[in-house]
Order: C-alpha cells, then sequence, then structure tokens
C-alpha cells in the first residue's frame, strides 16, 4: 500500500509520497522501507509524478520509465494534462511488447479472482452468477472494441491454463457447462475497469507551458491488453480564481479525508446505511400494523423505501453543507495563502498521520518509511524539500571505491 498527497493553490503545488513497499502475497510477503514513489519528471520544466499501485508496467519498473522519459523527452506541454497523456504514449512504446507481455498483464489482472471462480463453479455449479456480476460493472474505455473472439484468438494459452487452473481445484465439477462459460468470463474481466494488483495509478502535477496556475493528473493503467493502451484519467485538478485551492491523497486516502473533511469516510457511509434501515424499519413496522390488505401493504412499502431513500439525500444534503462550512472550507481557506515551505509540512504530516494510523491498526503496516516531500513553482520548478539518500550517494557496504 501507499500514502500520498498533493496540495495546490496558486503559487505552488506540493506532493508528498511514503517510501514503503510490499511484495509477495500470503508466506512469502517481503517489506522494503526506502522505496522512491516521487520524482522529477523533467529536467527543465516545473513538473513532478509520484506512482502508486503496481510499481511496474508490463514488467518494466516505473522508476525506469520515468527516469528515460526525464532524460531523453524534455520538450514542453501546454497543459499537465497533455504532459499525462504524452508520459503514458511513451509508457506504452517503451518496448516492443509482445501478445505474451499481454497474456501476463491479463493474468495478474484476473487472477486475483480465481478464488470467486473456484467457489461460483463449486456452489452453483455454473460461472453464470460471477458473470452477470462482472458485466455489470464498468468496461475500460480503452478495451470497449476488444471483442470476445479477438480476446480468445489473441490469448488461446491463457484459457488453457485457467481451465487447467480450475480443473485442478474442482476436481470432477468441471462439468462442459463450466468449460463453455470460462471463456466468455475471463473475456469479460480482462475488459472490466476494476481495481486489482495488476493496476498502476500515476500523479502528474506541475505548470503546463500555458498554464499560470498549477494543475494535476491522476491516470491508472492496466497495462497493454491486446495492443491497446488500457489508461484512463481517475481525476484531475485545475487551480484558478475560482477555486484557489485543492487537496487530494492518493491510494490509502481514509485518513487525510478524515482529516480534511472532519469525519471518517467509512464511518459516514455506515452510519447513514444504519439510519436509512432504521427509518425503513420503522415504517414497514407501521405499515405491516396498519395496511388493509396486501396490495396496500406493497403499495405502502413501495412509497416508504422511496421516501426513505429521499429524506437520507436530504439528511446527506445537510451533513455536506456542514462539512464544507465547518472542516473542508476553512481547510482549503487556509491552503489557499499558505507558502510552498508551509504546504510541504502540510503534505509531510498528512502523509506521517496516515502512518501513525495503520501502525495502531491491526494487520500490516501498509504506510511507514521516510516521507519524501517537494515543492514544485512556476519559476523554481521542481525541489526537493525532504529526501531519503539518492541512489547516487549510496556506496554499499564497502567504502564506495573498486579495487
Amino acid at each position: 500500500m501507499t500514502a500520498e498527497v498533493a496540495l495546490l493553490n496558486k503559487q505552488a503545488v506540493a506532493l508528498a509520497a511514503d517510501s514503503k513497499a510490499t511484495f509477495g502475497s500470503g508466506m512469502s510477503i517481503k517489506t522494503y522501507d526506502s522505496v522512491d514513489k516521487l520524482f522529477q519528471l523533467s529536467n527543465r520544466h516545473p513538473v513532478g509524478v509520484m506512482i502508486y499501485g503496481n510499481a511496474e508496467f508490463m514488467r518494466v519498473p516505473w522508476e525506469v520509465i520515468i527516469k528515460e522519459y526525464r532524460e531523453h523527452h524534455d520538450t514542453a506541454h501546454a497543459s499537465i494534462e497533455e504532459w499525462g497523456h504524452a508520459f503514458f504514449e511513451f509508457a506504452g512504446k517503451f518496448q516492443n511488447f509482445t501478445l505474451r507481455d499481454s497474456e501476463l498483464a491479463v493474468f495478474t489482472k484476473t487472477a486475483s479472482f480465481l478464488r470467486a471462480i473456484e467457489a461460483s463453479a463449486l456452489v452453483s455449479r455454473s460461472l453464470e452468477p460471477l458473470i452477470a456480476d462482472v458485466e455489470a460493472r464498468r468496461v475500460h474505455p480503452a478495451l470497449r472494441d476488444l471483442s470476445e473472439n479477438e480476446f480468445l484468438k489473441n490469448f488461446p494459452e491463457l484459457l488453457e491454463r485457467y481451465a487447467d487452473l480450475l480443473q485442478s481445484r474442482i476436481g470432477d465439477r468441471m462439468n462442459n457447462d463450466i468449460r463453455r462459460q470460462l471463456p466468455r468470463l475471463l473475456h469479460r474481466l480482462a475488459i472490466a475497469d476494476i481495481e486489482t494488483v495488476a493496476r498502476s495509478g500515476i500523479v502528474i502535477a506541475g505548470f503546463g507551458a500555458r498554464e499560470t496556475f498549477p494543475s494535476l493528473i491522476n491516470l491508472e493503467s492496466d497495462g497493454v491488453i491486446a495492443g491497446r493502451l488500457a489508461v484512463t484519467t481517475r481525476s484531475e485538478s485545475q487551480i484558478t480564481v475560482d477555486h484557489p485551492a485543492d487537496v487530494l491523497p492518493f491510494a490509502v486516502r481514509n485518513v487525510m479525508i478524515s482529516m480534511v473533511h472532519g469525519v471518517d469516510p467509512s464511518f459516514l457511509d455506515y452510519s447513514l446505511t444504519v439510519f436509512r434501515d432504521l427509518i425503513r424499519a420503522n415504517g414497514d413496522r407501521l405499515i405491516n400494523q396498519f395496511a388493509k390488505n396486501q396490495q396496500e401493504k406493497s403499495r405502502l412499502s413501495a412509497e416508504n423505501a422511496a421516501m426513505s431513500d429521499e429524506f437520507i439525500g436530504v439528511f446527506l444534503d445537510y451533513l455536506r453543507d456542514y462539512i464544507q462550512d465547518m472542516h473542508l472550507g476553512p481547510f482549503a481557506s487556509t491552503l489557499q495563502g499558505m507558502p510552498p515551505d508551509e504546504m510541504a509540512w502540510l503534505a509531510e504530516s498528512l502523509v506521517h498521520l496516515t502512518s501513525v494510523k495503520m501502525r495502531m491498526s491491526l494487520g500490516p503496516e501498509g504506510v511507514g518509511g521516510p516521507v519524501d516531500t517537494a515543492v514544485i513553482t512556476k519559476r523554481e520548478g521542481f525541489k526537493w524539500v525532504k529526501r531519503k539518500a539518492p541512489i547516487e550517494a549510496l556506496t554499499g557496504p564497502g567504502d564506495g571505491q573498486g579495487e
């Protein structure tokens, strides 16, 4: 896991990222506390980049891609949005990615669903319930034109690999219906816009050549699948005179959102769900007590459900106004006039708070290590505020002198 944040006002961008990374799974987990996630994207232009999620793109480390881009592609772009698209165009052509590379990308994306596939096969003796669930999800915009026939034509070995894996897990319950449904399920999983361990997140922030104030673009990618660069824009921010400040957390976000909004988003969702269910249950109790017949009971139950949803919507509007007036508004007003060095301190503090929260929670500590911070201004460019020792400063276990 990762904790990263970007703070923007009309003067500057402050970026902060932790340094902890976990590799492997199950009993084979290795954790490092010195991984770089924040980089300077250009030697000449005021642009920085952060990475989260999968540290590799098609088995190539993002750090390698970023440094090659910085070394060989230093053309100015009018906006940060153009910087983002230009960077991913470079990444998509970084190597001559083969169908074998794409097959590995698809397998990484779909492998996390193997247990769900097994459970559906064992419980339902069919994959149709799982297919219906996946088909209800959003299709990745870049993969809409990838048909099932083209998918199966490009990745026949992937289908055989999954069929063999499923056969070894469920044995003689691997019937002909499941074999027939498996290709369709794999195709739907491959083109779905879903969060998996295969997905990488890229945050690019700074100043485009024609931008007076800073902006940010957050893109996520599943790699190159069947010749298609699977990348989509997740969020954007453009500072203007009417939108003078912004705070954007990435990856592990709840602690920072709680700090800025004054309420934990998980607690808010839970509270609203319980509140709605209590209203609905109370209405249903009265309906059961006073409804004259089943037809009237059905009609009133439907009205009660709609009314409770409407009531929660009105309550949420009031709650959003309160959050804006008492927490988010004052935070944004303070950030609006904050000097760059104070912005760097605040960004670092938000990441540290996330690290403390993770340490005091049950489960693995997915956030930690030194916090790298940088500030980007229009004229001074990308400047490190705090940075763990760069690789150029490391000499290894010896004295750094060759024999």
